[in-house]
């Protein structure tokens, strides 16, 4: 990606002819985030900000710098910045409450001046037909009233212009709340699945545990991933091997129920969080996604080949007083037990009892294995 420079826009201005500035700053500010696939956290938010705003000649130079050097920015690139150019700046906060508020208060706005418009023509309406009485009974009152009624129409006119461009500045407001709605919901998602990605599941992972404690239901996290999947890259190319992802997300989609929370955690491997549930129904759940897939042929190819492949996975459950990172730790135990079990198996993490022996090796799933 070239330096925003050299998009034909003045990136230190962050504007389009006719726009608000500080309107087409946030629109340019909003599809950076969307452009580079960041959450649109405050502190992402101030630093693109502020490149296009110019506040900060160092930072613009910083950024294209680091843009050509790299051809994208991390989301560490942005930290670095944040910490560098932004840290402590006042504007911080102004920012966000203004991205907060600024539809609200236009959409008010607006409102009122449209109310104040409409009074405004009703009164020159009705100026203006009280003026022909007045002035054919009381000839000396011509000019006043004429004056009058020349102010009043001039106030219908200003009203209704600020009216207008009050409305333009609403819709444009409504514009950069779907962008940041579109920014938040890209930075969540996986662009090849359309699942949600690592960042989604581990928040739903926190709330999920959560909601556990709280409810004291049963939760579960089933961890697994494809088979010898670098050989499907190696033998049909990276395509077939993009093609095959999405399937086994389809399928997992179809095979999930209404409160399952699923993801794409990375490469080829996929997680679902199971809300009150069972370690044994949860084994059970995932040895019938091990059958779905199994069965699943996925076209690949421009010639429709359809390609098999097999999945591994382990299963845990939550633990009294364990962490998120634990039971990730529990399950993904549980799936790599299962490709060394010889693969397209289920292992289930069995918890040992307080006064039970230490597995010989530290972390190793206890077996209970489906093929």
């Amino acid at each position: 990606m070239p330096p925003l420079g050299e998009t034909g826009r003045d990136p230190r201005k962050g504007t389009t002819p006719g726009r608000d500035p500080a309107i087409g700053t946030a629109h340019a500010t909003m599809q950076s985030l969307l452009d580079h696939r960041m959450s649109p956290s405050p502190e992402n938010y101030l630093v693109w900000f502020s490149y296009h705003a110019g506040t900060h000649p160092e930072l613009h130079d910083a950024l294209d710098a680091r843009l050509a050097a790299q051809g994208r920015l991390e989301q560490a690139d942005l930290n670095e910045m944040h910490a560098r150019y932004c840290a402590g700046e006042p504007q911080a906060q102004a920012i966000g409450q203004v991205s907060r508020q600024l539809e609200v208060a236009l959409n008010d706005a607006a409102g009122m001046l449209g109310t104040a418009h409409d009074n405004a023509s009703s009164y020159g309406t009705r100026l203006e037909g009280l003026t022909d009485t007045l002035e054919a009974a009381f000839p000396s009152l011509n000019e006043p009233l004429r004056r009058i009624l020349a102010d009043t129409q001039a106030l219908c006119h200003s009203s209704r212009t600020l009216a207008q461009r009050l409305a333009e500045r609403a819709r444009e407001a409504e514009a950069l709340r779907d962008a940041l709605q579109e920014a938040r919901r890209a930075a969540a998602t996986d662009a090849l699945t359309g699942l949600p990605n690592r960042r989604a599941f581990e928040e739903r992972l926190t709330e999920a545990l959560a909601r556990a404690t709280t409810e004291q239901t049963p939760l579960c996290l089933l961890m697994f991933d494809i088979d010898h999947f670098k050989s499907v890259n190696d033998r049909h190319g990276h395509p077939a091997g993009d093609a095959v992802l999405r399937g086994v997300a389809d399928t997992l989609r179809e095979w999930a129920r209404p409160h399952d929370r699923l993801a794409r955690v990375g490469g080829e491997e996929f997680a679902a969080i199971l809300p009150a549930t069972c370690r044994e129904a949860a084994a059970g759940l995932a040895d019938s996604l091990r059958r779905a897939v199994a069965n699943e042929g996925f076209l690949v190819g421009a010639e429709g080949q359809r390609l098999s492949v097999t999945v591994s996975l382990g299963v845990a459950q939550l633990q009294p007083e364990e962490t998120g990172d634990g039971l990730l730790s529990r399950a993904d135990a549980a799936l790599y037990d299962a490709k060394r079990q010889g693969r397209d198996r289920v292992v289930l993490d069995m918890p040992p009892a307080p006064d039970a022996p230490e597995p010989d090796e530290p972390g190793e799933a206890r077996p209970l294995s489906w093929r």
